[in-house]
């Protein structure tokens, strides 16, 4: 069965198998045509069976049996896959049945093994014993590669018909199997028969070693199964061991299989009458109820599908008895109403949890976006040296929104305004001064600027600074000192991209706080979010320097 190129994408496969079809279709190209249709199944397309439909009436144009009999066999390849096992098998058959009238012994006894795989999964393990031991025998004798990779699927379904049986020789099927794969190549089987010597050793009582074989196998997987077989016999030890608790894990793991698709094989019944057991042991009667009912679901679609398999299953919990069990929960749960009320209440509750935190993620996202356009509107006076860790760099000014720059105020404004503060005006002027300077030079980079220094600095005062700053800063000191250093953080990060890969610890200490709890406290109260989300955005937009060159060109030529 030819596959497409791998060395094209799945858009430009589909490209080419629909030309390819379309080509033939109008060429009247037949044996093109069935390629293509066989491509397309081979792609798993969604409407594969359709696909499939196409290629046996594209088959039988050609009459060729082979083609015929391989068009078949992908039918029951997609029966087999949904669980649709009664038409898988008819499917089966009719390949078989073509596939005989040919010399292709492999393609002949590949259909067997399929055939004998879905009577296996239907309940008729001794169909499926008649039909594996002499196609199993032929394949091994056909000696190619394609042979030895379905003797080992064979082998495989065999072995675990023989558990269904009750038959002594599985040991001697597994080692057969073991030797096989080892012999030609298929390391990568070489799990499933671990796991299949595990599942021996269940049956043979000896649970620990069971247990340790089947472990040993689920981490040596490489394919993406769920190995739902091997989840319940390591269930089925744990049970037998007492340990319910660890055997529940690997039921709730099947639970979880059959509430994804609605289907689950008559072999993993077991795993709900277990169910059914431990929710019964732990008195959650709740649970109990629902995999009651849930069992009772299962076994009408048994009764339906598996007609066969389902009247001489055994049963624990027969139909009889998971009626009167239903009964009796129904009974005892109708007192505990009030669990009901308390869930729709813990219900409404979490909606309400979970709106708040929608709100705040989006009230966040919209401060980020808003402080984003304040960010890259900052005019640069100069470039930013690259060591801005290493040396000061020149600062730009911030956003209006947030500038505390005295550079506003004209001298003559400072002056006209000095009186209304009481305060010796040349004193005042003195005091603006020298702020400005510690401004310019950064000084409050230093962390250990406070009031009493800077009022040293200034020569007066704190009450006189205090009051200065208050009136011609509008901010108490505390705040006009954070806004200095936070002003200057933004600056560097909009200036310098290398500054903003630095820890939030070094951008704290670099901008003179104490520690970076206080830094990331000052930025939220300033800014509305943390310096680390801030950053986060920042170093996660591909578009930051772009919108920063471009809002800089824009501002040069205002």
């Amino acid at each position: 069965m030819e596959k497409a190129k791998d060395s094209l994408s799945d858009e430009e496969k589909w490209k080419k198998i629909s030309l390819q079809i379309k080509n033939s279709k109008k060429n009247k190209e037949f044996k093109k045509l069935y390629d293509a249709y066989e491509n397309a199944a081979l792609m798993g397309a969604k409407n594969q069976k359709n696909y499939l439909d196409s290629l046996l009436i594209t088959a039988k144009e050609l009459k060729d049996d082979k083609l015929i009999g391989e068009a078949y066999m992908w039918l029951g390849m997609n029966g087999e896959s949904i669980e649709n096992y009664p038409e898988a098998l008819d499917n089966y058959i009719n390949a078989y049945s073509m596939l005989s009238k040919t010399n292709n012994q492999l393609a002949i006894n590949k259909s067997i093994t399929f055939l004998a795989r879905v009577k296996l999964y239907m309940g008729d393990y001794d169909g499926a014993y008649n039909l594996l031991k002499p196609a199993l025998k032929n394949l091994k004798s056909i000696n190619t590669e394609e042979s030895h990779l379905y003797f080992t699927y064979g082998q495989l379904a065999l072995i675990e018909t023989n558990w269904y049986l009750k038959r002594d020789n599985n040991s001697a099927l597994v080692k057969e199997g073991m030797d096989f794969i080892k012999n030609t190549n298929q390391s990568g089987y070489y799990p499933y028969f671990l796991a299949a010597e595990g599942v021996d050793e269940y049956y043979n009582k000896n649970y620990s070693e069971a247990i340790r074989k089947i472990t040993s196998a689920e981490k040596l997987y490489t394919d993406q199964f769920q190995h739902l077989t091997d989840k319940l016999y390591l269930a089925l030890s744990y049970w037998e061991q007492g340990n319910t608790k660890q055997a529940y894990t690997f039921l709730q793991q099947i639970d979880d299989a059959y509430d994804k698709t609605g289907k689950i094989d008559p072999k993993f019944r077991s795993a709900f009458e277990m169910l059914i057991k431990y929710y019964e042991k732990t008195g959650d009667k709740d649970k109990e109820l629902e995999y009651v009912k849930k069992l009772l679901s299962i076994d009408a679609k048994y009764e339906k599908d598996y007609k066969l398999l389902f009247s001489t299953m055994h049963k624990e919990f027969d139909n009889k008895k998971l009626i009167e069990t239903k009964t009796i929960l129904e009974n005892k749960i109708k007192k505990g109403k009030i669990i009901y009320k308390i869930s729709i209440a813990i219900g409404i509750g979490l909606i309400i949890f979970l709106i708040s935190i929608i709100y705040k993620g989006i009230k966040k996202r919209n401060k980020y976006q808003k402080l984003y356009k304040e960010f890259i509107s900052i005019k640069s006076s100069e470039d930013l040296d690259e060591e801005l860790l290493d040396e000061d760099p020149v600062t730009a000014e911030f956003i209006d929104a947030y500038d505390i720059d005295s550079d506003s105020d004209t001298e003559l404004d400072i002056l006209d305004d000095i009186d209304d503060i009481d305060i010796n005006p040349k004193l005042v002027e003195n005091v603006l001064k020298e702020l400005d300077l510690f401004e310019k030079n950064k000084d409050f980079l230093k962390k250990k600027v406070n009031l009493e220094s800077l009022s040293l600095q200034c020569g007066t005062n704190t009450a006189y600074l205090s009051k200065i700053i208050n009136h011609y800063k509008k901010q108490n000191f505390k705040t006009y000192l954070n806004d200095l250093r936070l002003n200057y953080v933004m600056n560097l990060w909009r200036g310098s991209k290398k500054s903003r890969r630095y820890s939030i610890q070094d951008i704290a200490s670099k901008a003179g706080f104490s520690n970076s709890q206080s830094f990331s406290k000052k930025f939220q109260e300033k800014f509305g979010v943390s310096p680390s989300f801030f950053l986060k955005k920042l170093n996660s937009n591909k578009e930051l320097e772009s919108d920063i060159i471009a809002t800089d060109n824009e501002l040069k030529n205002d």
